[in-house]
């Protein structure tokens, strides 16, 4: 479990990015953190994270406070994070040494290493490209190296930052299913993202405005409430826009719909 209690954070131009945020975050769930560019999620994370220091308030994962030193050391193992830009994961050139670098820093014996490499790469359809160096990759295909390297080290909890922003959508489809099968590993998984197709399927979304979580619930609820997306910059999900221009013009469907096959169900019962 991890709980933010009234954390804010200001930059040294006196730059407000957080304000007096508190959040929960299950274990064993994927949670989404939802906003536009600049609206302090990606602040937010690193704070969690320890990668930031906190101005206000308190950070505990499982109970413990990561203000603390002993914090830190502890949620560096419990925690991975997989970034928007996958150059600023690599220390080596090559794939397999550059997993192996994080295994052995986790005290992984060098015995199973190899096995563990083999495996995180197969998750994010990388098989069989150990020997590759990664300057050869294309970016999405950096993106699921980075993603392999903290698959490999096996952390409990995974925060995905933007991860999906240089995958084409066949790229993006395997990552989505890759994060589905950590969710039934019982990984606790937290999305950042302002794209609409990253957390669809999320237990929670914490929508962010203005330095500020303005809403949480579930996918549908937050999803589907046209204005309160529309006042946080957040593209409006296609379905939901078919419904609200229907509407608009005294066309009213049962439910808002979510998703194609939805929109297509509620287009199909009109009479």
């Amino acid at each position: 479990m991890i709980n933010v209690s009234n954390i804010s954070f200001t930059y040294n131009n006196n730059k407000k990015i957080i304000e007096n945020i508190s959040l929960s975050i299950e274990p064993g769930k994927v949670t989404a953190i939802l906003g536009k560019n600049g609206s302090g999620k990606s602040t937010l994370v690193r704070l969690i994270l320890a990668l930031l220091p906190i101005s206000d308030g308190k950070i505990y994962i499982d109970d413990i406070d990561i203000n603390c030193k002993e914090g830190i050391n502890q949620i560096r193992k419990q925690c991975g994070i997989v970034f928007q830009n996958p150059d600023n994961h690599f220390v080596s050139p090559i794939i397999e040494d550059d997993i192996k670098f994080g295994l052995t820093n986790h005290h992984v014996p060098e015995t199973i290493q190899s096995d563990c490499v083999k495996s995180a790469l197969d998750k994010v359809s990388l098989t069989g490209y150990e020997k590759r160096n990664v300057s050869t990759l294309s970016g999405g295909q950096k993106q699921k190296a980075a993603a392999a390297g903290i698959l490999a080290v096996d952390n409990s909890i995974i925060f995905f930052d933007e991860a999906t922003s240089m995958l084409d959508p066949n790229g993006r489809k395997e990552l989505q299913l890759c994060i589905e099968d950590l969710r039934n590993q019982n990984k606790t998984i937290v999305i950042i993202s302002q794209n609409i197709e990253d957390v669809l399927h999320a237990d929670k979304i914490l929508l962010i405005s203005d330095h500020q979580i303005i809403k949480s619930g579930s996918a549908r609820d937050i999803l589907t409430d046209y204005e309160t997306l529309k006042g946080a910059g957040i593209q409006i999900p296609f379905p939901v826009q078919v419904y609200h221009d229907l509407f608009q013009k005294g066309i009213k469907m049962k439910n808002c719909p979510l998703t194609s096959g939805e929109l297509a169900e509620e287009l199909c019962s009109l009479k």
